[in-house]
């Protein structure tokens, strides 16, 4: 198990993303910060402080393919685009009222984004020439999804062009394919998967799930399921706990490691006061059969 410290009393980190090499960027949902870590180095620095650019709460962090940090903000209902080079602001786009920008994943030129106060998916144009206005994909509405549907976690198929989405109301893995903007959710033959955070990985699934009612009773997990080739059912491989993920959100995988978020998120609004320090957690991938 490796740990990587996020300098900070009031940190609170939700996403995170592989960069470039050994790099991976974390972002706080306590002021907006993000960070830049190396798992060779094991050092850990801000990359970008709320310096006044309207950053609040940063969540969900993607990558694309022309050198920018795509930003869910989830408390200021805005996506940014940083470069990743100079650190400048590339774009900042807001969502209508009410949106909450959860997570992010870019699949071509085209970035997506999931809205935990609206049952919708947004798509915005991620090509050479910038990031565009944000538009809806999706809307889960159409498919029987109650508003809000606190959709959460969002990942691309590696053969591309689907999506898998996860809904946190009731725990459904939703196919989508924004093609022809259709949705339908994954058999996981009853399993609930409501996941927080999620990565692809080959035909591999892995999820940040929970079980419990409450905060206090909560017992967090990594779900991973194998899907078929065209995520339309899966199997559920198992499991996995640590009692060292403090409240996880989400997941990457950055330098062959299996990069855990301990949020504490469950301490943010709460008398009790946070664990210093905030760390993410590396640790090895399972050996599922």
């Amino acid at each position: 198990m490796r740990r990587y410290v996020l300098p900070g009393e009031r940190v609170f980190p939700e996403g995170i993303t592989e960069g470039p090499g050994s790099a991976f960027f974390a972002g706080s949902l306590g002021d907006g910060t993000i960070f830049r870590g190396d798992v060779a180095t094991g050092e850990v620095e801000v990359f970008l402080r709320p310096d006044g650019d309207g950053r609040q709460a940063i969540a969900g962090l993607d990558i694309d393919g022309h050198g920018r940090l795509i930003a869910c903000d989830f408390d200021g209902g805005q996506v940014f685009g940083y470069d990743l080079a100079s650190g400048r602001l590339a774009a900042r786009h807001a969502l209508p009222a009410g949106s909450l920008p959860n997570d992010v994943i870019v699949a071509g030129d085209t970035a997506y984004v999931t809205d935990s106060g609206d049952p919708v998916i947004w798509r915005l144009s991620a090509g050479p020439g910038g990031i565009g206005e944000p538009e809806v994909a999706i809307d889960l509405s159409r498919f029987g999804v109650a508003d809000p549907a606190y959709l959460n976690g969002i990942v691309a198929h590696p053969g591309g062009p689907l999506l898998a989405a996860s809904q946190g109301e009731g725990g459904v893995l939703w196919r989508i394919d924004p093609a022809d903007a259709t949705a339908s959710p994954v058999d996981l033959e009853g399993y609930e998967f409501n996941a927080d955070g999620m990565l692809a990985e080959g035909d591999v699934l892995y999820g940040v799930t929970h079980r419990g009612e409450t905060v206090e009773d909560a017992v967090f997990l990594i779900s991973a399921a194998r899907l078929a080739p065209d995520w339309r059912s899966g199997v559920i491989l198992g499991e996995l706990t640590d009692q060292a993920w403090d409240f996880p959100t989400t997941i990457a995988k950055v330098g062959g490691q299996l990069l855990v978020v301990c949020s504490q998120i469950g301490r943010k609004d709460a008398p009790t006061p946070p664990k210093l320090p905030f760390e993410v957690i590396g640790t090895d991938f399972p050996a599922w059969l």
